[in-house]
């Protein structure tokens, strides 16, 4: 066992700010798997990934593991060499290699072997290999030729994030931690992530709210509830049947248990009294399916007979829900919005030229096209919020437009309670606000705290529960998914289904392209084109365009 990449940790607590995350909980990653971990946002996730990263719980010594931290030193160092010279082993042979051949150079022949040894051990390694992986895995993230030259301190945070991504790719850790990686990935770059992770032969263990790239990568998944870890084989798709099954039957024993204790209380016992039989009962049925063959009083059917009922009654599990809802929209004739011969750059990038593109309210659209084209651009631009340089916005006088993006949340007014902003906004009740923010995933206590006290992803449902308010006939999303968790995406999903306006979205998110029928339209040549053929013709295009081939599932 001294030598097993697999890792066993047994009965361990962790705890932050005063709240108990995990509490004799297991962990167990056999070497090879890639796992995903799962559970609602707050209870403690990226804390089990930093917590095995700073081994505070007993990692064995000889893995060597990485948390791909969203943070990287900012210098002048070029991109490529911020992810070859991260392999510290290589640089170390590669000097002594270079200092070895000087010395043999003049004339010192004791270096020989060690030279040989140097050399040999470079081989093994691949160190020759290492440039061209790493520019490959740069690529794939989105940098062109030109920008792996670049040095760190040129690029924004999101950027910098993707070179930390490529560092850890670059160095095939034995057990690589992920937190949601593609957050800060255009659709293209998802799209290479997700086909490499597929070949990827080490451990992983990766958080993120993209279930289509859970489905992909995953060969395993590890679900965070009640404080403990609870182990599936298969992906995201899989585990959510299993659970989703699991819990239907406990809601079944529950509601048995619960006909139950009414029986006991109607007989004459009280709520302590019926409780404590109830216990007996099931302690009793438990040793009779252990095959103890005393005579025990009868007690009602609990389920599964095999399994070993705990002594304690069974809790209501409170599913975490999650509805968006657009109202019904009433049909404007077309045409509604479009953009005529416009022309817009910034400084000499010209982004768009003579550009014709009109959406109405049966539009599904999801626009694709890699980084620094003007996806983002063209939806401002549809928007009015910012003006063509030649050409015109034409834009139906009776036409609302709803807009969501990683942003909207900036947009609200941080000092009003989440309830009384949509109050004053629409003129609402407190009672039709508060439904509203509940059914977007708002805790009750949540709706009369400011807004600037919540977090990133409190405040998208705020501003998700706007958007539908504002009762739009077109809407238009830019990046919806980033503050989001898997299940409030699929809420909006299902809304988009649901809605009958017109939808226009940038996302990196491909499950959510094709729950919404989206057809792609594609940014490139300075204009936009409908492409031909599907997702998945799409997707070999970016691929094979980077010199990848399409891994099948």
């Amino acid at each position: 066992m001294e030598n097993s990449m697999d890792i066993k940790v047994e009965n361990f607590d962790i705890a932050a700010q005063g709240k108990m995350l995990f509490s004799k909980a297991n962990l167990t990653i056999v070497a090879g798997r890639r796992y995903g971990l799962v559970g609602p946002n707050g209870m403690g996730k990226t804390t089990l990934l930093k917590h095995i990263a700073a081994r505070k719980l007993a990692i064995p010594t000889h893995i060597d593991l990485l948390y791909c931290e969203q943070e990287i030193a900012v210098d002048s160092t070029p991109a490529i060499d911020a992810v070859v010279n991260s392999d510290k082993v290589r640089l170390r042979l590669l000097k002594e290699e270079e200092e070895l051949t000087q010395k043999l150079e003049d004339g010192d022949t004791s270096v020989t072997e060690r030279l040989k040894e140097v050399s040999d051990e470079l081989r093994d390694i691949g160190a020759d290999k290492a440039e061209p992986k790493a520019r490959r895995i740069l690529a794939g993230l989105g940098f062109t030729a030109e920008m792996q030259q670049k040095p760190v301190e040129a690029f924004s945070g999101g950027w910098r994030m993707r070179v930390s991504l490529a560092r850890a790719l670059f160095l095939e850790p034995t057990l690589l931690m992920l937190d949601e990686p593609t957050n800060h990935l255009d659709l293209n770059a998802v799209i290479w992530l997700d086909n490499y992770l597929q070949n990827w032969k080490k451990t992983l263990l990766i958080v993120s709210h993209d279930q289509g790239f859970l489905d992909s990568v995953c060969t395993d998944i590890v679900q965070l509830f009640n404080k403990q870890l609870y182990y599936y084989k298969g992906n995201y798709s899989m585990y959510k049947k299993m659970w989703d099954q699991k819990m239907k039957e406990h809601v079944k024993k529950y509601e048995q248990q619960q006909k139950q204790l009414t029986a006991l209380k109607k007989g004459g016992k009280s709520a302590k009294q019926a409780e404590e039989e109830l216990k007996k009962n099931m302690v009793n049925k438990a040793n009779k399916a252990g095959g103890k063959g005393k005579k025990q009083e009868q007690s009602s059917s609990m389920g599964d007979e095999n399994d070993e009922p705990p002594p304690e009654l069974l809790q209501r599990i409170k599913e975490y829900m999650v509805k968006f809802l657009f109202p019904e929209t009433t049909k404007i004739n077309p045409p509604i919005l479009g953009l005529h011969n416009v022309t817009f750059g910034y400084g000499n990038q010209v982004l768009f030229n003579d550009l014709d593109f009109g959406v109405d309210m049966d539009s599904r659209i999801a626009i694709v096209g890699p980084n620094g084209v003007g996806k983002s651009t063209l939806l401002k631009l549809l928007v009015g919020k910012i003006e063509p340089q030649n050409g015109e916005l034409r834009r139906h006088r009776q036409l609302r437009i709803g807009w969501f993006d990683q942003h909207s949340n900036e947009a609200l007014n941080g000092e009003q309670t989440a309830a009384d902003y949509l109050c004053t906004k629409f003129n609402i009740d407190l009672q039709t606000s508060r439904k509203h923010l509940g059914m977007t995933g708002l805790p009750g206590e949540s709706h009369t705290v400011k807004i600037k006290d919540l977090s990133g992803g409190q405040k998208s449902r705020v501003a998700l529960a706007e958007l539908g308010l504002g009762a739009p006939d077109i809407i238009i999303l830019d990046e919806p998914t980033n503050n989001l968790d898997i299940e409030s995406i699929d809420a909006l999903g299902e809304a988009i289904r649901e809605y009958g306006g017109g939808v226009i979205m940038v996302t990196h998110d491909e499950r959510l392209v094709r729950r919404t029928d989206c057809s792609l339209w594609v940014v490139e040549n300075q204009t936009i084109a409908e492409i031909d053929g599907d997702f998945d013709d799409y997707k070999r295009e970016v691929l094979e365009a980077l010199g990848e081939t399409l891994v099948n599932h």
